[in-house]
């Protein structure tokens, strides 16, 4: 009846309907890059909200080797063992790849903040305006969408290889920030305290942008039954209750509404973002 019910809705919603498999679903998905990175927590525990909201006998399943976002892109289409990736999206990326278009840190992603040396914060504080911020030098991974965004805004940017190499820049000075969401940043922020890492204060930047759950560009099966899952979660609250259950505490912490709001363009934004959407999105009170 489960069943039937799920293959209703996916009708209603306007998805190809194929017959589920009667045995175990099994995902795949790309291994954390170290027991130090967080990041992955609440897209996995999301990405098994939509299963269950969707009915299906599923398990998630890590890649038995960590990888970056492009290793794992280039794996989804060629049958290399992975089955989803969740990143920001771009027009390039959504022609390459299935994206299921409901932003999964509701936007947030696009709002970022300076991770910094404790002794630089009065050089930060003492900036004007976002021609002052563009004569700094930040740190940034080289397959990161949020890279190229900001060398579009003529930010300079020194791009890593590796995700944990970032902060090894900021502490020997190659940089004098590392951007980051703010969603992420206070974990980050904890884990390099102790060696002279704060988060900047006076700064918000933000740039239209979205975090998506992308398959292969064949598996429309999958997509509809995640995307299903997403909508029936939002929908009785249970998406919302998740993102409050990981990140509400941190947002009332992180007071974006009393920092300068620096806005950026996205030229890589595809067309078809849901923009338009306010469910969808999350909005901060008004920054000064």
């Amino acid at each position: 009846m489960r069943r039937c019910v799920a293959l209703i809705l996916l009708c209603m919603l306007g998805f190809t309907v194929t017959p589920l498999s009667a045995k175990q679903l099994i995902v795949k998905y790309p291994a954390i890059a170290s027991m130090n990175d967080f990041r992955s927590e609440y897209p996995i525990a999301l990405l098994q909200l939509a299963l269950i909201k969707a009915g299906v006998d599923a398990e998630l399943q890590s890649s038995s080797e960590p990888m970056s976002k492009s290793r794992a892109l280039q794996l989804l289409n060629t049958g290399g063992g992975i089955d989803i990736v969740w990143t920001m999206t771009s027009t390039d990326r959504e022609l390459k790849y299935l994206p299921i278009r409901i932003p999964i840190y509701r936007g947030l992603g696009s709002y970022r903040l300076l991770l910094i040396k404790a002794s630089k914060q009065p050089v930060f504080s003492q900036l004007g305006n976002l021609k002052a911020l563009q004569q700094l030098r930040f740190a940034q991974v080289h397959d990161w969408v949020d890279t190229e965004i900001l060398r579009a805004s003529r930010f300079s940017i020194l791009a890593v290889s590796q995700y944990e190499n970032l902060f090894q820049m900021l502490l020997k000075d190659r940089v004098d920030a590392i951007p980051r969401g703010v969603l992420e940043i206070e974990a980050e922020k904890l884990t390099w305290q102790n060696q002279g890492l704060v988060i900047e204060t006076d700064w918000l930047l933000h740039y239209p942008g979205a975090v998506y759950f992308f398959v292969k560009q064949d598996n429309l099966m999958l997509a509809e039954t995640i995307e299903l899952g997403l909508r029936k979660a939002m929908a009785d609250g249970s998406f919302l209750a998740l993102f409050q259950q990981f990140f509400q505490k941190h947002l009332a912490q992180m007071a974006l509404e009393q920092r300068t709001l620096i806005e950026l363009p996205n030229p890589f934004l595809p067309p078809l973002t849901p923009i338009d959407d306010a469910s969808l999105w999350y909005k901060p009170a008004s920054p000064k």
